[in-house]
């Protein structure tokens, strides 16, 4: 079934426009950042920080931010009724959480850990280390407050979200697997050795876990793919943000009537965003595996994928153009891999 591509119509700035006006940081579009970690980021009054919005893929469902906080500085408490996922990419701190100032919980993290922040609670993060911590976190902003169009609403609602988060002293150490390739987590200590399940649906050694960190809808997975591997091509709905946490290689996306496919080379911290029902797909081209973190779509205990139609289009082998592939052997042959995994699984 051909999904042709939904053309934006244009109303004029929407509120979440006029709120990054006010932001008054860096915004970052488009479809590619070659390294997150050399994006400009300003000083940002309400954070407290430094950072610098990605409001990336031409969509406004989801957004995604980088943000500094200087050695041994913190950020200013925050409340907000969007979902906020967070991958740490330098340095090592901590995160306290509370619904009154009378009972706060606080975990430590360092890089390469994944949390999210229970909703509608306060928090603030601290920097203990002595380099700064950068971290990239991801939101569902966009869309509630193009919903609801009322900062007041997103920022200072008092409401306590008591079955997210209950002041457990154990919150963020509970563990759960739901099913095979799905997790419910509070804490995910290190994004490059969490054990991942197979998923042969992207290829043979391709490997998947899937997650719901503190009770979010909004969902996220941490995707490898071995030396020699590569994925199908696919694409879905808006809204996906995909962080390269290890290993190098390449990304590709195009639309069907695009005449040029696009490729961009990635590495750890790069970051890619395919636009809506842009097909795309994932090339290592390195010898080790290659990782990557996305945050897209709903979390495993909250999907609803069963009660829609599919938007998830993979393209088999035999049907994508044949060049791809040819240019794929070739590059792994120019680096000394002699063999490639198999797309598929046989």
């Amino acid at each position: 079934m051909k999904l042709p591509h939904r053309d934006r119509i244009d109303l004029g700035p929407s509120p979440y426009d006029k709120f990054l006006e006010r932001e008054a940081i860096p915004v970052v579009k488009g479809y590619f950042v070659e390294d997150l970690k050399e994006l400009e980021v300003k000083p940002w009054e309400r954070m407290g920080a430094l950072g610098c919005y990605l409001n990336m893929g031409g969509q406004q469902e989801t957004d995604a931010y980088v943000c500094d906080i200087p050695p041994g500085n913190q950020t200013l408490p925050q409340r907000h009724l969007y979902e906020t996922l967070v991958y740490i990419v330098t340095g090592r701190g901590a995160t306290t959480v509370w619904h009154d100032e009378g009972h706060k919980r606080s975990f430590e993290w360092g890089a390469g850990a994944i949390f999210a922040i229970p909703l509608n609670v306060a928090y603030q993060h601290f920097n203990v280390s002595n380099e700064p911590v950068k971290f990239l976190a991801g939101t569902n902003l966009p869309h509630l407050l193009n919903l609801f169009h009322n900062e007041d609403f997103i920022f200072r609602n008092p409401f306590e979200f008591s079955d997210r988060f209950d002041n457990d002293p154990d919150y963020f150490r509970k563990n759960e697997r739901l099913t095979t390739r799905s997790w419910e987590t509070n804490l995910v200590p290190d994004v490059n050795t969490f054990h991942l399940d197979e998923y042969p649906m992207k290829g043979k050694g391709v490997r998947i876990m899937r997650f719901g960190i503190a009770g979010t809808v909004y969902g996220c997975h941490i995707q490898e793919f071995p030396a020699g591997s590569r994925s199908l091509f696919h694409r879905h709905g808006p809204g996906a943000i995909v962080c390269v946490t290890q290993g190098t290689g390449y990304a590709m996306v195009w639309r069907e009537e695009d005449k040029e496919r696009t490729r961009f080379e990635i590495r750890p911290g790069s970051i890619y965003s395919p636009g809506d029902l842009m097909y795309h797909g994932h090339f290592n081209t390195g010898h080790e595996p290659m990782r990557h973190f996305a945050m897209r779509g709903r979390s495993p205990k909250y999907s609803q994928d069963r009660y829609r139609p599919a938007l998830h289009d993979m393209i088999p082998l035999e049907e994508e153009p044949p060049e791809v592939h040819k240019e794929y052997l070739a590059e792994i042959s120019r680096n000394g891999i002699k063999e490639a995994v198999s797309v598929v699984q046989e």
